[in-house]
């Protein structure tokens, strides 16, 4: 069959970034604990004339530019996001409408008319959702072209405690036949269950920021983690990919393991129970144990529950920390989560950067994917996941020598703790800083039929 996935990426950072040292310091946070605990170092900030929809436009046109698109020829464009900016209005029209204005004169006013546009929401696992859709369509028909598009704003009152987590950006993904980056098979493992780990309620008050409940939903990710990698390899044994008695610890099928990223060092705190399952179920943990000097506690050795689930803690804290584990996370999960210490949560955006974080730091590595496997753990909370898997293209370099991820959250501008604060709670009058030719929100219908209604332009200086 002819092979479909993702032919190029493009990734769009916001101008803005605290760093998480001037945050720490403010909230009486050790900085270590945000740094070394969980992976933070810098949160992307969106400006005041920023958002979901001016973050999708600007990745989408990079990777028009780049790839020399005729708009004509988009058969689709689907946004992943949980920020959307109207309750009926798809966000991806505020987008291509910004796109519209740039590539009409080249295309004609129409260049989009008829591009079919949606926006996709579960929490941070739409763009996924929005993946698999379009793989589908480009497959049920010659020369399809879509492009995927996550762009989200993570946000939480300031204070909480997922405040230091937050983050911005958006990734488009070219979906087409035989693609240069990565050929996606189309087995999707899912788990999903209907939870109160993370939600947005409608409220008297308008509201951008989340109920969570954040060891609730770790455990959420965790276990929806676990049922969707075995509904995964259960749906490729039928399907004949592999026999049953093969790849027990689908990590040994996957030279590079892409998760979603709620902080940079959540993938490796996330699998580490798993990794004791697969050595366990390959046979080799009595050797480990003999070597490392694991000690797993059972329960009928406590009293109680607590006692054992502190002790349970203890032991997979010992497991990631030793060697064995640190040398599976520096090959399947370390490249990925990069770009994440210097963003924060981009939440449906997070699986995505971490795959051009990968793939980025592979090509500077010169490493050797052409022909190698990479899984996918993706979540939403609510809660969902799915697990799927691609292959690495031959021409894979050309296409990730052109990402530039770590060069763009280079070129960015520090605040300081009092503009961060003026832009979450929307004091701030005028964008701190502004670039020519990047899109930004001019105003907002204020009366009448165009109350509510978002128009925006490109910066002229």
């Amino acid at each position: 069959m002819t092979p479909i996935g993702i032919d190029d990426m493009a990734f769009y950072a916001p101008k803005l970034y605290l760093d998480i040292r001037t945050l720490a310091a403010k909230r009486d946070i050790p900085y270590e604990k945000l740094s070394q605990g969980l992976g933070l170092l810098k949160m992307a900030v969106c400006d005041t004339h920023e958002d979901a929809a001016t973050m999708a436009a600007e990745a989408i046109a990079e990777l028009i530019e780049r790839n020399h698109l005729d708009p004509r020829q988009i058969g689709r464009i689907y946004l992943g996001t949980e920020s959307a900016l109207d309750m009926a209005k798809p966000t991806g029209t505020y987008a291509v409408e910004m796109l519209s204005q740039r590539f009409s004169k080249r295309f004609g006013s129409g260049c989009f008319r008829h591009c079919d546009v949606l926006d996709m929401t579960f929490a941070c696992i739409g763009a996924a959702d929005a993946l698999q859709n379009t793989l589908d369509w480009v497959g049920a028909g010659r020369d399809r072209i879509g492009i995927v598009v996550a762009s989200d704003i993570a946000k939480y009152e300031l204070g909480s405690t997922g405040e230091y987590t937050q983050g911005a950006g958006a990734v488009a993904m070219l979906v087409k036949r035989n693609p240069r980056l990565l050929a996606v098979r189309r087995i999707f493992g899912v788990a999903m269950e209907s939870v109160h780990d993370f939600y947005k309620p409608r409220r008297e008050k308008f509201s951008e920021t989340p109920v969570f409940d954040g060891q609730f939903s770790n455990l959420c990710y965790q276990n929806r983690m676990v049922e969707a990698l075995d509904d995964f390899r259960r749906r490729a044994v039928e399907a004949g990919v592999f026999s049953n008695d093969r790849f027990k610890a689908l990590s040994d099928r996957w030279a590079r393991m892409i998760f979603h990223l709620p902080y940079a060092f959540h993938a490796k705190r996330m699998y580490v129970e798993r990794f004791v399952w697969e050595r366990k179920e390959k046979g080799l943990w009595e050797a480990d144990v003999s070597k490392y000097g694991f000690d797993e506690p059972q329960q009928e050795q406590f009293a109680d529950k607590k006692g054992f689930e502190k002790a349970m803690a203890s032991f997979f804290k010992a497991v990631s920390d030793s060697e064995l584990y640190r040398r599976f996370v520096s090959e399947k999960l370390e490249k990925a989560q990069r770009a994440s210490q210097d963003t924060g949560n981009l939440y449906t955006a997070s699986l995505f950067l971490a795959l051009m974080s990968e793939l980025e730091c592979d090509y500077n590595e010169n490493s050797n994917l052409a022909g190698k496997r990479i899984g996918f753990i993706a979540y939403g909370s609510g809660s969902k996941a799915k697990v799927f898997e691609a292959v690495v293209r031959k021409e894979w370099k050309t296409v990730a020598k052109e990402f530039g991820v770590f060069k763009k959250l280079q070129n960015r501008r520090a605040i300081d703790y009092e503009q961060y604060e003026s832009l979450h709670n929307g004091t701030q009058e005028r964008p701190v800083f502004t670039e020519r030719g990047r899109w930004g929100l001019e105003s907002i219908g204020q009366e009448g039929v165009t109350l509510g209604a978002r128009y925006y332009a490109a910066f002229s200086g």
